[in-house]
């Protein structure tokens, strides 16, 4: 369909960085309105919210993206610049965001253009804020809507397969301690660096939880920073963030397993409480079994447009998919683009799979509401 994939071009041109999603809010609510549905409006977080009635009563669906992306990354490395919208002679989109998230948002607004007849239940379609930062817009959302919602369909990129979960994320923090001093005196053990060297051996082989269906956690290294720009000088603290994905941990269990890993070593771990968001965050995963009614039926729904597929699996980053969950609404998910895309200079989305994952949402929405 071209009005979708234009659409999607025009999300993508249109720049929405985290904190700064008004416009492009407005923008999905006009094409709301313009698709006819019932209700469209922001709601007081700066979330964008379209709604189509349905016949019957009851909690009804709510098909979730967001409205945020991350930054673009070294400009000069893109092959097409990254607020075109291009379309390339193979069908494909590119841009920050192509992937994550704008194909999929605009996936989830045209499911309109492709319902055959008026639903069963209520259908919401919201994309939310902040969700790069941890969720403040699926929160709100949950938190004054969430009665309205029976089952949640999360609209991230998966290559068109269906999801049942993902693990948690937290980022905690890591501060090794010493001595600033002059390069030259070579005082090995006032020197963090030290310190930090004897870490990373542990951390390489330490014994993490594994659970049955969301299997290992994961902790890797990644923002290292120095309280010192002088190359002569030896830095008095040193602190490393640690992208921790979990697998049910409580704040009290991560920081018995870290002080463990820094026993003996001038350094102190600092780990946040659970669904703190920002620049610490702590927010965990979620699992809807396979056999739910809700992943069966987004299964039925995926066969009947697209044919047969493999088995759901999981995510393997963390969506907003973790605050309808843990507000006791089914969810799961499918989404058009390669996952592994998304956050890189080569985010790209077949047109093509765009209209298939409306289609999917449509054939979804017109279906029997699936009871738990």
């Amino acid at each position: 369909m071209k009005e979708l994939i234009a659409f999607a071009r025009e999300l993508i041109q249109l720049p929405s960085p985290s904190g700064a999603e008004a416009p492009l809010a407005r923008r999905v609510v006009a094409e709301f309105k313009r698709l006819g549905y019932d209700e469209a409006w922001i709601d007081e977080a700066g979330n964008a919210l379209g709604l189509i009635r349905g016949e019957e009563p009851g909690p009804g669906w709510l098909f979730l993206s967001h409205l945020d992306h991350v930054d673009v990354g070294d400009e000069a490395a893109w092959p097409h610049p990254p607020f075109s919208g291009h379309l390339d002679e193979e069908g494909r989109i590119w841009g920050r965001g192509a992937v994550d998230i704008k194909g999929p948002l605009a996936a989830t607004v045209y499911l309109k253009a492709f319902l055959r007849r008026r639903p069963r239940r209520d259908v919401y379609v919201a994309s939310v804020v902040e969700e790069e930062l941890g969720g403040r817009g699926a929160e709100h959302l949950v938190k004054t809507m969430g009665e309205r919602f029976g089952a949640a369909v999360v609209a991230e990129p998966s290559n068109l397969e269906v999801k049942y979960g993902h693990r948690g994320v937290a980022r905690v923090r890591v501060r090794f301690s010493g001595h600033p001093h002059h390069a030259a005196l070579a005082a090995p053990g006032e020197n963090p660096h030290q310190a930090l060297g004897r870490f990373y051996p542990r951390l390489a082989v330490a014994r993490v939880r594994t659970h049955p269906l969301l299997g290992k956690s994961q902790l890797t290294p990644t923002v290292l920073k120095a309280d010192t720009e002088s190359q002569n000088r030896t830095p008095g603290k040193i602190e490393l963030v640690l992208d921790w994905r979990t697998v049910g941990e409580s704040p009290e269990e991560m920081r018995a397993f870290l002080a463990e890993l820094l026993r003996g070593l001038p350094a102190e771990a600092e780990v946040p409480e659970l669904w703190e968001h920002g620049e610490l965050e702590n927010t965990p995963g979620f699992v809807t079994p396979p056999e739910h009614p809700l992943v069966q039926a987004l299964l039925l729904a995926r066969r009947r447009v697209l044919g047969e597929a493999g088995p759901p699996s999981l995510w393997f980053f963390a969506t907003d998919g973790r605050y309808t969950a843990a507000a006791g609404i089914a969810t799961a998910g499918l989404g058009p683009g390669d996952p592994r895309l998304a956050h890189t200079e080569a985010e790209r989305v077949r047109a093509e799979d765009l209209v298939r994952a409306a289609e999917v949402y449509a054939a979804l929405a017109e279906g029997p509401f699936p009871s738990s």
